[in-house]
């Protein structure tokens, strides 16, 4: 039995996914738009990872913050906030006045959305859903979440090629309304909030550290998760600058590398939707998952050939959504509901600020050396800091 069988989640699912395809044909299109305005690696990886940045900076404020938050409101808030800010991308495009400064800003600002998005989103499933039906839930929105990487950036290569950037920023911008309605009226599970007394900021935000800090299987899991989001997703993410620098700047190009990427990625999400591993050895399957991500990093740095550098990215988009579900679900099991939000927004702020910088390091060698240079190098430092440090947990 499946999360998909309660009708409420079903619901947000398909108008979840809807918005998720908005987001990745706008984070393809304005990365694009941003390449052809600068060909600059640095610059086209900053925009592209700035709508990710501020999560990693701001995610684990937020999260104490968003304990004590109805998170019926504060999703629907937040998602006409996202929808104004699209819409704001397309009207400038459509005024034809962006520049790199206007790009950056507005992925900078839907960034920090995201990062006051990411525990409402993180603790929303476990609202909707009972307990017994939690990890197929959380499994089945990383396959929304990937499902979208396979579609969303192949939409934005259609749209691109047949029409646009102002019809693709404008699709982009309408995926944000379908979820709405359903946010308005969808029943929700009672949640356990701190109670007033206790809502001091400083000392909630020590307890959810304390609890990463001192929890084995928590603080292992997080060193995974940095090594993988930085050395390997890192050079996932920077597509738009990779398709630029080393596949000739075709747009065709790009569609593929990121859709292949996604592919590999919404496999692995339905894989473990299936709920077919055993909580027991979940922890056996992320060094696996870290060697295939390091050796199909080393593939793309290596080749110029569009099939192995998308049977790379194949390889890698279900590598590191293996070690994201996997160490998402390990902590959701091990915490209770009056820390989840604190607990699981260092898991997104580590991810996602370890991706951003790695992303932004390898961007920024990109002007300076061969970006192939530095993709080969990302792996190698990876798996040695790996083997050192995890040895001593």
């Amino acid at each position: 039995m499946t999360a998909l069988s309660y009708r409420p989640f079903l619901i947000y699912f398909i108008t979840n996914s809807i918005s998720l395809l908005g987001l990745w044909v706008q984070k393809i299109g304005v990365g694009w738009l941003t390449w052809h305005l600068t060909e600059s690696t640095f610059w086209t990886s900053f925009v592209t990872l700035a709508l990710m940045a501020p999560a990693g900076v701001l995610g684990p404020i937020f999260a104490v913050w968003a304990e004590n938050w109805d998170m019926r409101k504060a999703s629907i808030i937040l998602k006409i906030l996202m929808f104004i800010l699209a819409s704001s991308v397309w009207y400038l495009q459509f005024l034809e006045l962006h520049s790199v400064y206007s790009l950056a800003l507005l992925s900078i600002f839907h960034g920090i959305l995201s990062a006051m998005y990411h525990p409402v989103r993180l603790v929303f499933v476990s609202v909707i859903v009972k307990k017994n039906l939690l990890g197929s839930a959380i499994g089945l929105n990383s396959v929304s979440f990937n499902a979208s990487r396979v579609i969303g950036p192949s939409l934005a290569g259609f749209f691109i090629f047949f029409f646009n950037l102002e019809i693709t920023f404008l699709i982009s911008a309408f995926s944000y309304l379908p979820i709405l309605p359903f946010l308005l009226f969808v029943p929700l599970r009672e949640r356990k909030s701190i109670k007033k007394k206790e809502s001091n900021f400083i000392k909630n935000f020590n307890e959810g550290l304390k609890i990463v800090l001192e929890t084995k299987v928590i603080l292992e899991s997080l060193f995974v998760v940095f090594i993988n989001a930085f050395f390997i997703r890192g050079i996932l993410e920077i597509q738009p600058t990779i398709a630029g620098e080393i596949l000739l700047g075709s747009s065709t190009n790009l569609s593929i590398i990121t859709a292949t990427a996604g592919i590999g990625a919404l496999s692995s999400s339905i894989w473990m939707s299936k709920g077919k591993i055993e909580q027991f050895n979940l922890k056996n399957i992320l060094f696996p998952m870290l060697i295939v991500g390091f050796i199909s990093s080393l593939f793309i740095g290596f080749t110029n050939n569009l099939i192995v550098i998308s049977g790379s990215f194949l390889l890698m988009g279900f590598s590191t959504t293996m070690i994201g579900i996997t160490t998402q679900t390990i902590i959701q099991l091990d915490v209770n509901d009056k820390y989840r939000a604190r607990v699981l927004t260092w898991w997104s702020s580590i991810s996602f600020g370890s991706l951003t910088l790695g992303g932004i390091i390898l961007g920024l060698a990109g002007e300076f050396f061969p970006i192939k240079f530095g993709i080969v190098c990302m792996p190698i430092i990876g798996f040695i800091l790996y083997r050192y440090y995890y040895l001593k947990f």
